[in-house]
C-alpha cells in the first residue's frame, strides 16, 4: 500500500531505522548498504509504482548522497550507481505521469466516441420511427382514399340508380295520365253521343238550324271560356300589382315621415340660423359701439393732454377735417 507521508521508505532497512516524522541519524545511514537503492529499484520494477511515492525516493537518494563525503573515491561509484538509479525512477514517474495522461485521453476519447456512437444510435433510432410513421400515415391516407373512391362510387350509383326509378315512375304516371285523359274524353264523347241519340230518339233528328244554332252556341262558349281565361289572367296581373301597389304604398309612408323628419330638422337649422344671425348682428353693432366708444376715449385723451400741456391759455383744440365729434348713444 502507498503511503501519504513524505517521510515514509520504501527499502524495508531504511524504515526500520528512520520512522516518519524523525530526522534520519548519520551514522545510521552510513551503515546502510548501498544495495538499497538496487533493492529499491527492484522492488519497483515487481511492485506496482503506485506503492512507493516517488518523493520519498528522492529523499532517500538525497539522503544517501550527503551522508556518503568520507569515502571519498571509494564510494564514487555507488553515489553514481545510486544517481543513476534516481533518474531512472524519476524517468519511470514521469512515464507514470505520461501513461496516466494519455491513459485520461484515451477515457475521454473513449467517452466522446461513446457518446457520439450513442447520439447517432438515437438519430438513427428517430429516423427509423419517423419513416415507421411516414409510412404508416401514407397507408392509412391511401386506405382512406381508396375508401372515399369507394363511397364516390356507391353514391353516384344509388344517384343514378334512385334518377332511374324516379324516371320510371315519371313515365309511368305520364302514361297513366294520359291513359286517364283518353279514358275520360272516351267518357265524355260517349255520353254526348248516347245524349244525342236519345234526344234524336224522343224528338227525331234535329233540322239543320238547330244544328247551326248549336254549331254557333259552341262557338260563342269557346269565345267566353277564352275571355274568362284572359279575364283570369287580369286578375292575377291585378293582384301582382295590387301587392305591389301596397309595398309602394308602404314605401311613400316611410318616405313621406322621413320627409316630415327632413323638414323639422330644416326648419329647425332655420331658426338656428335665424338666431345665429340676430346674435352676429347683435355682436356687430356691439362691436362698432365699442369702437366709437374707444374713439371718443381717445379724442378726449388726446384734448386733455393738448390741454395740459399748453397749460390752460383757452386755446381750442384743433380738430381734423375729417373728424367729427362722436356721441356715445
Amino acid at each position: 500500500m502507498a503511503c501519504t507521508c513524505g517521510t515514509f521508505w520504501a527499502a524495508p532497512s531504511l524504515a526500520k531505522a528512520v520512522p516518519a516524522g524523525a530526522t534520519p541519524n548519520p551514522l545510521l545511514m552510513h551503515t546502510a548498504d548501498t544495495r538499497t537503492v538496487f533493492q529499491l529499484s527492484k522492488m519497483h520494477r515487481a511492485i506496482p509504482e503506485t506503492w512507493v511515492p516517488r518523493a520519498a525516493l528522492e529523499v532517500a537518494v538525497e539522503a544517501n548522497a550527503t551522508l556518503l563525503p568520507e569515502d571519498g573515491k571509494e564510494k564514487a561509484a555507488p553515489r553514481e550507481e545510486q544517481t543513476g538509479s534516481a533518474r531512472l525512477l524519476q524517468g519511470h514517474g514521469e512515464e507514470e505521469e505520461r501513461l496516466r495522461d494519455a491513459s485520461q485521453a484515451g477515457t475521454a476519447r473513449i467517452a466522446q466516441d461513446v457518446n457520439i456512437q450513442v447520439e447517432k444510435g438515437k438519430d438513427l433510432e428517430l429516423e427509423k420511427q419517423f419513416e415507421a410513421l411516414r409510412r404508416e400515415h401514407t397507408e392509412t391516407l391511401q386506405e382512406l382514399q381508396k375508401a372515399h373512391e369507394q363511397e364516390k362510387l356507391l353514391l353516384a350509383e344509388s344517384h343514378h340508380r334512385s334518377q332511374e326509378a324516379l324516371q320510371e315512375t315519371i313515365q309511368a304516371l305520364n302514361s297513366q295520365l294520359k291513359s286517364f285523359q283518353e279514358r275520360m274524353k272516351r267518357v265524355e264523347e260517349s255520353l254526348l253521343s248516347t245524349d244525342y241519340k236519345k234526344h234524336i230518339q224522343e224528338h227525331g233528328s234535329p233540322s239543320p238550324f238547330w244544328e247551326q244554332e248549336l254549331e254557333s252556341l259552341h262557338f260563342v262558349i269557346e269565345m267566353k271560356n277564352e275571355h274568362i281565361h284572359g279575364l283570369d289572367k287580369k286578375l292575377l296581373n291585378l293582384e301582382t300589382v295590387a301587392e305591389r301597389n301596397l309595398l309602394l304604398e308602404e314605401k311613400v309612408k316611410t318616405l313621406q315621415q322621413e320627409n316630415e323628419d327632413l323638414q323639422v330638422r330644416t326648419q329647425n337649422h332655420l331658426v338656428m340660423a335665424r338666431q345665429l344671425s340676430e346674435e352676429l348682428l347683435a355682436a356687430r353693432g356691439a362691436l362698432e359701439k365699442e369702437a366709437q366708444l374707444r374713439e371718443q376715449v381717445h379724442h378726449e385723451k388726446e384734448e386733455l393732454l393738448y390741454r395740459v400741456l399748453n397749460g390752460g391759455d383757452g386755446s381750442p383744440f384743433p380738430i381734423a377735417a375729417g373728424e367729427v365729434p362722436l356721441i356715445a348713444t
